[in-house]
């Protein structure tokens, strides 16, 4: 086990936002994070951190199995013929909510956009968007959105497709396309493409006004 743990302790989205999970047993999560080395992997004991979080072992124990339940961690058990010597913890949560993500081309224009998979959640998918982890009012805001999350997902591509990165202006496309009417991702996209089609800046064109006249 390392001597002191990494001065950062990561602890991802879709961890923070597990409303099935105790508070403790998301620090404890993040605490495990800044205890592994570049394998992500911790060796540290149940009596390491119930010293450290002032609790008996067997609650440690307990917030473990949570974790492990919940597919955020991995246990695997070192031996030496029957005996256990050593208990390794690989912690999972981090890298599956980083898979998945891709950047697509439109154009020659490569899009800042990133998907995510369908294991993670809005939450995950603005704070990839933007870059940072997102603040308590941001939350609150994101959380009263009640919409198809099919819809949230392309009012997020297109605030970052037009470098808006910004919750607030992910609310406010929201909230223009419902009161537009948009609730399916097929009205989303129908309105999107229009919207482009009217923002379009249109050539000028001699035949055109030839034809214009000549109708006239």
């Amino acid at each position: 086990m390392k001597d002191k743990p990494n001065y950062y302790a990561v602890i991802p989205a879709n961890v923070r936002y597990d409303k099935e999970l105790r508070a403790n047993e998301k620090l404890l999560f993040g605490e495990i994070s800044a205890l592994t080395d570049s394998k992500g992997e911790c060796f540290a004991s149940n009596n390491y951190f119930a010293s450290l979080y002032e609790v008996v072992p067997s609650a440690i124990s307990r917030w473990i199995k949570d974790l492990e339940k919940k597919k955020y961690i991995e246990i695997e058990y070192i031996r030496e013929d029957k005996e256990i010597k050593q208990r390794k913890i690989k912690i999972i949560g981090i890298h599956k909510c980083e898979q998945g993500y891709s950047q697509k081309v439109k154009g020659n224009k490569e899009e800042e956009y990133k998907e995510i998979n369908k294991e993670s959640n809005i939450f995950e998918l603005v704070e990839k968007n933007i870059g940072r982890s997102i603040s308590p009012i941001e939350y609150e805001v994101i959380n009263k959105w009640d919409y198809d999350p099919k819809v949230i997902e392309l009012a997020i591509r297109e605030s970052i497709l037009n470098n808006a990165k910004t919750i607030k202006y992910m609310d406010r496309v929201l909230f223009n396309w419902e009161q537009n009417g948009i609730k399916t991702e097929e009205d989303a996209k129908r309105y999107i493409e229009e919207f482009s089609n009217k923002v379009k800046p249109k050539k000028k064109k001699e035949t055109k006004v030839e034809n214009y006249y000549k109708e006239l």
